[in-house]
C-alpha cells in the first residue's frame, strides 16, 4: 500500500511492525523514490520562542487501548523536544468537534486511530497550520481514502494492515530519527530512541489484539491481563497515564491474565445464554444475535466474537450485537451497539447507516433503546 522506507538510518524492527511504511517527516519518500517537503513539522524540532503560544492538540480514540497506546508514542516524541502538547480524548459516541478545540492555541493538530465524524478534518485543516492524520479503519479510508497523502498543511496515513498504535509507533519514532524537519537530532534523543524501542513488543500486542490477530503468544492473556489493571486511559483523568503504560511488564501483564481468562470466560457464557435474535436495522440488514451487556462491556469483543459464532451456527448472519448503555453519556434512552463479526461479513454498513463506524469485523453505533426494541425479533413476531 505504501513504500517500504529505504532511509539508512531507520531500524529494521519497524519493518517488523509492517509489510509498508511511511517515510520520514518532513521529507517523505513516494514509491517512485522521489522526496516531498511538507511543512507540516516546521518549528517542532525545538521549543517554541516565548513568544510563540500555539502548540500541538493529540486527539486520540477513548477509552481504547490502541488509542492510548498511540498517544503514547507521540508523548515519547513531543517529550524528547520539550513539547508538552494539548491531549484530547476522543470517543466515537460522542466525538469533539471543532469548536470544542481552543483552536488559537493549536497549530498542529494530531488525529490518532480515529479521524472523527464526516467534515471535521476539513474544518480542522481551514484554521491550523497542519492536521496529521494517523488512522487504520475502515471508515477513515472511506472518508479521506486510504495510502499516504502529503500536501502543505495535511499527512495522512491510513493503512488497515496496521493498528493506530504501531502506525503512530512508526511515524513519532521515525520523525525523531531524522530530526524533524530541521534534520536534527533534539537533545537526548537517543534516550528516547531507546525508549521507543524497548516498548516495541508492547505495541506488537497491542496490534495483535486490536486487529484481533492473536498470532503472537499468550496474546489473549496479555489482552486480560491489560484489562485487569483497570488503567484509566483518559489522561486529563490520569496524569500518569503515559507513566503507567511504559511501566508495563509483558511478562507481569500475561501471568495475570492467564489468572483471569477462565474466569472471564464463565462470565462470557453466563450472557450468551441470554442471547436474543435481533433484525438488524429493522430487518434491512438481516438477523443476528444480540446480548444485553451492561455488566460486561468491557468484554465485548470477546464477547462478540463468540456471539457472531453462535449466530452463524444457527443459520443467521455471522454477527454478535454487544448492547450496552455507556453512563458517561448521562442519558438511560441510548444505548451503544457493538457489532463483532467473523469471516467476510462486514458491519461497517449497518453501523454507518446509524451514524456509526469501525473495522470490517468490529464497528458500533449509538441507538435510541425504543427503536432497539422493535429490533427485537420476539416482540416483531408479537405485533
Amino acid at each position: 500500500m505504501f513504500c517500504l522506507c529505504r532511509h539508512h538510518r531507520v531500524p529494521s524492527l519497524i519493518s517488523k511492525f509492517r509489510t509498508t511504511t511511511i517515510a520520514s517527516v518532513p521529507r517523505i519518500t513516494t514509491g517512485s523514490g522521489v522526496s516531498v517537503t511538507s511543512n507540516c513539522s516546521r518549528g517542532e524540532t525545538k521549543p517554541p520562542p516565548s513568544t510563540q503560544m500555539k502548540r500541538p492538540a493529540v486527539l486520540y480514540h477513548y477509552p481504547c487501548p490502541d488509542g492510548a497506546f498511540a498517544a503514547l508514542a507521540a508523548h515519547l516524541y513531543f517529550s524528547s523536544i520539550h513539547i508538552t502538547p494539548l491531549y484530547f480524548p476522543n470517543t466515537v459516541y460522542s466525538p469533539l468537534r471543532a469548536e470544542d478545540l481552543p483552536l488559537n492555541e493549536i497549530d498542529h493538530v494530531y488525529l490518532l486511530d480515529f479521524v472523527g465524524p464526516s467534515g471535521f478534518v476539513p474544518q480542522l485543516h481551514s484554521k491550523v497550520d497542519c492536521v496529521v492524520v494517523l488512522d487504520h479503519h475502515k471508515t477513515a479510508r472511506e472518508l479521506l481514502g486510504g495510502g499516504t497523502y502529503v500536501s502543505e498543511n495535511l499527512i495522512k496515513v491510513i493503512d488497515m494492515g496496521r493498528s493506530g498504535a504501531t502506525i503512530a509507533y512508526d511515524y513519532f519514532k521515525e520523525k525523531l530519527i531524522n530530526g524533524g524537519d530541521n534534520n536534527r537530532a533534539a537533545d537526548g534523543n537517543a534516550l528516547k530512541i531507546g525508549e521507543f524501542d524497548r516498548v516495541r513488543r508492547l505495541f506488537e500486542y497491542i496490534e495483535d489484539r486490536d486487529l484481533w490477530r492473536w498470532k503472537l503468544p499468550d496474546s489473549k492473556a496479555f489482552s486480560s491481563g491489560l484489562d485487569d489493571r483497570n488503567i484509566e486511559y483518559d489522561v486529563n483523568l490520569n496524569p500518569s497515564l503515559f507513566q503507567q503504560l511504559l511501566a508495563l511488564n509483558l511478562k507481569s501483564v500475561i501471568e495475570q491474565g492467564k489468572i483471569s481468562l477462565s474466569h472471564k470466560q464463565k462470565r462470557i457464557d453466563e450472557v450468551l445464554e441470554k442471547s436474543f435474535e435481533i433484525a438488524l436495522g429493522a430487518g434491512t440488514f438481516g438477523c443476528c444475535l444480540a446480548v444485553n451487556a451492561d455488566s460486561l462491556s468491557e468484554l465485548r469483543s470477546e464477547l462478540g466474537n463468540q456471539l457472531a459464532v453462535r449466530s452463524r451456527n444457527m443459520k443467521l448472519r455471522g454477527i454478535g450485537a454487544v448492547v450496552y448503555k455507556v453512563p458517561e453519556l448521562e442519558n438511560d434512552q441510548m444505548l451503544k451497539v457493538s457489532l463483532r463479526s467473523i469471516g467476510d461479513e462486514d458491519t461497517t454498513s449497518i453501523s454507518q447507516a446509524f451514524g456509526g463506524g469501525g473495522h470490517r469485523n468490529a464497528s458500533s453505533f449509538m441507538l435510541n433503546s425504543a427503536e432497539f426494541e422493535n429490533w427485537k425479533v420476539s416482540n416483531r413476531t408479537s405485533t
